[in-house]
């Protein structure tokens, strides 16, 4: 599918949380950034012992009786990067046996850093590990007893390096090995070795503290956003909500009054938005009474000037004989009816909105109503199917169901092309009366389906007949049929009549059965 043709709505409030877990991802890159820093540390690290061990054994070969003072004095160097409180010394004769142990190997570090921030870090890099687990270089080949390989590489004249592994296959400490020599000959050999979490405490420690900062400045971020997020996605949800009550189902406004910014806390560009739709609203709702109350306006005061025009060109017709006279009479004539129409459609209106709706028989009403039609409107050409019972009621007015059908037989009756009858059918299906009217003629043009029945609407040509059309009618027909709580369509149809193929329009109204 076309990606123009796609219909994805995402709402604010789930791109605004699909951003927030788009920057979840920070605390996974934080975490690769921690495996690569403890890999850089570690290679390091082995790489400062390698050399302090080197240092230490040319110590050793240069000054031996500075050597022994240090010895005897347990404080055998004053190497910058040897701490002996967190690391072992051992000097091995040239027959592989140890003379000398100095410092301590302690199974925890007490001088770590344990703080809030520190422990967080590790927390999350901890937890991180559990999902994401890696594995750091041991370039280094092991084996079983390291001391044992080192010091035999040792005094062969190699400066070697290997872990000390668990159970686990996981590093205790590492170990360095290198030759002792004195003029040029082995006479033994130094191996120094650290705990893992020792080695590189202080840094490490430095950089989990930061982690454990970035991820709290992170939560405290994410909650913030969250909070805001929702708060902000509410407001616009009460704001829709709020507009939608204000239209009713077929989009008039209703009595209810729309909150202004001013009852609010907020004051933001949403609330600004809010106080404009208030404003907008308002002069809408004005606007809305205006036009109501137009007609009646018009028809009050056009009412005793039309009279008077009416009673003026009487009296010229009796003095004199002119056809500008016919023109002026026929023109106030459809003058008036425009009024009537307009008139007519506003009483209707309140009519409905005025009268409670009561239980009648519309099988019995539209078999008497069709009857007579077919007697009083003989130019209707009438073709009647009524296949409801007298009994069958709907709620509503009988009388506006009347003036509905008026509307839709005239409508029918002048659109027609006299090639079939006006067909009208009523029939029961299920909980639901329908009634359709049929006639051939032109088609309705495409998309106005539902466009007709909007006030002001109409589907006719300039100057068609004598008579002034405002597209009322079909409104009227609206109105009704909402009052009644069905639904009215209009849809093009072809007819087969005699044999003949032909084109027309079919109204199909659709009204709800009342059970008592």
């Amino acid at each position: 599918m076309p990606f123009s043709r796609l219909n994805l709505r995402l709402s604010i409030r789930t791109r605004l949380f699909i951003l927030l877990l788009l920057l979840t991802i920070l605390p996974f890159l934080a975490y690769r950034f921690a495996i690569d820093l403890h890999r850089i540390m570690l290679n390091n690290q082995a790489i400062v012992q390698q050399q302090t061990v080197e240092n230490l054994a040319l110590i050793l070969e240069n000054r031996t009786d500075l050597w022994a003072l240090q010895i005897q004095s347990g404080k055998p160097t004053r190497l910058a990067h040897l701490n002996l409180n967190k690391s072992v010394l051992w000097v091995v004769n040239e027959y592989g046996q140890t003379t000398y142990v100095v410092g301590k190997l302690p199974d925890k570090d007490e001088h770590l850093d344990n703080g809030f921030f520190t422990s967080s870090g590790k927390l999350l890099i901890k937890t991180l590990a559990t999902f994401l687990p890696y594995s750091l270089p041991y370039p280094y080949p092991q084996s079983s007893k390291p001391e044992l390989t080192l010091i035999q590489h040792s005094l062969n004249g190699q400066t070697i390096q290997q872990y000390r592994m668990d159970k686990r296959q996981e590093p205790i400490s590492l170990m360095s090995a290198t030759p002792l020599m004195i003029q040029d000959r082995i006479i033994g050999s130094l191996v120094l070795e650290q705990r893992m979490e020792t080695l590189f405490s202080e840094s490490l420690n430095y950089f989990y503290k930061l982690i454990g900062i970035g991820a709290t400045i992170f939560v405290i971020v994410i909650i913030g956003a969250i909070l805001h997020t929702a708060s902000l996605s509410n407001r616009i949800i009460r704001l829709d909500h709020d507009v939608k009550k204000m239209f009713d189902i077929k989009g008039r406004l209703t009595q209810l009054v729309f909150k202004d910014r001013k009852q609010r806390l907020y004051q933001d560009e949403l609330s600004d938005l809010r106080h404009h739709i208030y404003e907008m609203l308002k002069q809408l709702g004005a606007y809305e009474r205006y036009l109501k109350q137009l007609p009646k306006t018009l028809r009050h005061e056009l009412h005793n000037p039309l009279n008077r025009l009416s009673m003026a060109l009487t009296l010229l017709e009796k003095e004199t004989d002119h056809q500008q006279l016919d023109y002026a009479q026929h023109a106030l004539a459809q003058l008036k009816q425009i009024i009537a129409s307009l008139s007519e459609a506003t009483s209707i209106e309140d009519s409905l909105n005025s009268q409670p709706p009561e239980p009648f028989p519309i099988g019995l009403m539209l078999r008497h109503y069709l009857h007579n039609s077919v007697i009083l409107h003989p130019e209707y050409n009438l073709k009647v199917e009524l296949k409801l019972e007298d009994q069958i009621q709907i709620l509503g007015d009988g009388f506006m169901i009347e003036q509905m059908m008026d509307k839709l037989l005239s409508n029918a009756h002048d659109f027609s092309d006299a090639q079939m009858p006006v067909q009208v059918k009523c029939q029961q299906l299920g909980n639901k009366v329908q009634i359709k009217i049929e006639n051939s003629g032109p088609s309705l043009p495409a998309g106005h389906e539902q466009q007709i029945f909007d006030g002001m609407t109409s589907m006719r040509s300039m100057n068609q007949d004598d008579q002034a059309h405002l597209g009322l009618g079909l409104y009227i027909v609206r109105l009704i049929v909402d009052f009644h709580q069905g639904q009215v369509q209009a849809e093009n149809q072809t007819f087969i009549y005699q044999g003949q193929s032909l084109q027309g329009v079919s109204f199909a109204i659709t009204l709800p059965i009342y059970h008592a």
